[in-house]
């Protein structure tokens, strides 16, 4: 995040910090790269990602840097592991609930696009077909699609078909 300066922790013993020592991390690299990391990410301000950290919650998240391999040396491996993080569903409600319980910020939820709202967006974006709803005239429900556009479409179908998957097993 430009011009994000995190603050020092306020928690020398516990907390993010104090675990990073505890557990023979460079606590400054972590603590500079996972706090520049949830503030981009949830759209934290200093004082709220310092408190997210010196809680609990930042206490669990240094244990859980153990789970990198080689340990965190990079910013680069940290951040590619704090981004599996959040991209799964329990881990990121994991990390929503802390910061709404140390912040009190709040993140809505999306609603899941249905099937056929999936369908019809990927038909309009990869067929350029604007609807899915049959109209029965031949010049609106039939139309002339390249093999490449097809391809793509049924990537998109089966990329989104895998996530949902994934969605499922958390």
């Amino acid at each position: 995040m430009k011009n994000f300066k995190a603050l020092p922790t306020n928690n020398t013993e516990w907390g993010f910090w104090g675990t990073s020592i505890h557990n023979d991390y460079d606590a400054e690299l972590t603590w500079d790269v996972t706090s520049c990391f949830l503030a981009e990410h949830f759209e934290l301000n200093p004082e709220q990602t310092r408190d997210v950290l010196d809680s609990r919650f930042g206490r669990h998240l240094a244990d859980d840097l153990s789970f990198i391999k080689n340990s965190p040396l990079t910013t680069e491996s940290i951040n590619k592991h704090l981004t599996s993080r959040i991209n799964d569903k329990g881990w990121r409600g994991y990390f929503e609930k802390a910061i709404r319980e140390e912040t009190g910020k709040t993140y809505p939820h999306k609603n899941l696009i249905t099937k056929d709202e999936l369908f019809t967006k990927i038909a309009h974006e990869y067929l350029n077909i604007e609807t899915l709803e049959e109209r029965k005239a031949d010049s609106l429900d039939f139309y002339n699609v390249g093999i490449w556009d097809i391809k793509a479409a049924l990537a998109a179908a089966f990329e989104a078909g895998k996530l949902q998957a994934k969605k499922k097993e958390a």
